[in-house]
């Protein structure tokens, strides 16, 4: 285990890129996250305003903390968001696809990157870029990935002359990214100003894709503008987001009330199903496989700023503004818990690997951390870098 973790690091910082190299790195990836090689999943961590701005990310592997270095525009908040995927289909190890929607592109102001950084180094970090990159479209705000799917949100691009009404890309492995939004053919909802369609995205079985809709109006049918409930937001599922013509079904907010912010945080757990978030009234809608809802959880306003879905059927629902986080079983609500508060903003993010849960905590002095607590336990374990500004604004496992 020593030599396949000092072989990792190696090939981490750029050491060795021989073809033997290249074989005893995949021979050494497993699981489904394992970005460096060492036989131990993996966990990706933000600090988007790390370096004066420019953001850093960082892998959890064990107990250590280990920054990945990726070439980067200053001032483009690399870490906004980050998540795991297997892209490279030659390659064993988990890929690092990180988000920096403050990125400029070919001077286009904000238009937002994504960084693919290749685990193993099996080849050099890809840069991805909307196809039309626009000014403000922040994309790499959100992403989310099943697989060799990764889906990438830009809830500030526009659409025509329809300011924020925002877009998904979808790429499957090292294809070309394909552009979704409420106005593409069969996708349910109608694009309006400031509706953010991509805020929030989670992929799903059979290429399945949920997005998060939060300032969306709860206003009737049809095209409007500043009309009907205000934010009350939506959730739209598409049932296959790779297939030539799309099809899918929109959920508006259970209570459709203004400023529910419905679908701010969308998740779907491996067997079990998808959650859907309202931080605005403070809820979480459970669903089933097949998109029936289940049951619905509230606590108090802010309770679904944040997130995670694990293997096994279980959710972990954050609330970060009351150092808060609560875990919900989509299988047997007797085994749903509440984990004791903490101060600052326990809870900001969340991520699953495993049977543990990593809870970011970016507030936390010096660097921000990253509290972890295994699937048995009560004690939470800190993790931090040596240096950094905010550590743990966006978490995936």
């Amino acid at each position: 285990m020593i030599g396949a973790a000092l072989l990792a690091l190696a090939v981490l910082i750029g050491g060795m890129s021989t073809t033997a190299t290249a074989a005893a790195k995949k021979a050494a990836c497993s699981g489904t996250s394992d970005f460096d090689g060492d036989g131990v999943e993996d966990v990706a961590v933000g600090d988007p305003f790390a370096d004066g701005g420019r953001g850093a990310v960082y892998i959890l592997s064990g107990d250590k903390v280990i920054p990945v270095p990726v070439p980067a525009i200053e001032g483009d908040a690399l870490g906004w968001s980050v998540t795991l995927a297997k892209i490279d289909p030659g390659n064993a190890c988990a890929d690092l696809v990180v988000g920096a929607p403050y990125a400029d592109v070919d001077g286009v102001r904000d238009a937002g990157a994504v960084y693919v950084v290749y685990g193993g180094n099996s080849k050099g970090p890809e840069r991805l870029t909307a196809p039309e990159p626009q000014r403000n479209a922040h994309f790499g705000w959100s992403l989310a990935a099943r697989g060799d799917v990764v889906a990438i949100g830009a809830p500030y691009e526009d659409q025509a002359q329809i300011a924020d009404a925002g877009s998904v890309y979808v790429r499957q492995g090292l294809g070309r990214l394909i552009r979704i939004n409420q106005d593409s053919v069969e996708v349910p909802g109608n694009g309006e100003v400031g509706d953010q369609f991509g805020w929030s995205v989670a992929v799903g079985p059979g290429n399945s894709l949920l997005v998060g809709v939060p300032y969306e109006n709860d206003d009737g049918a049809g095209r409007q503008v500043d009309q009907g409930k205000s934010d009350s937001g939506a959730a739209v599922r598409i049932d296959n987001a790779l297939a030539p013509r799309l099809s899918g079904a929109k959920l508006d907010s259970p209570t459709k009330e203004a400023g529910d912010r419905y679908g701010y945080a969308v998740a779907y757990a491996e067997g079990s199903g998808f959650a859907v978030t309202a931080p605005g009234r403070g809820y979480v809608q459970l669903y089933d496989q097949a998109m029936r809802p289940t049951r619905r959880v509230g606590q108090a306003a802010g309770f679904g700023f944040s997130l995670a879905a694990s293997v096994d059927g279980r959710v972990a629902v954050g609330s970060p503004y009351e150092g808060a986080v609560r875990v919900l079983s989509l299988k047997n609500e007797a085994e749903d818990k509440r984990l004791p508060t903490s101060d600052g903003l326990f809870g900001w993010s969340l991520a699953y690997s495993g049977n543990k849960l990593y809870i970011g905590q970016p507030d936390a002095v010096p660097t921000g951390k990253v509290m972890v607590l295994a699937r048995n336990s009560d004690e939470l374990r800190p993790l931090q870098p040596p240096k950094g500004a905010d550590f743990g604004t966006s978490i995936a496992g």
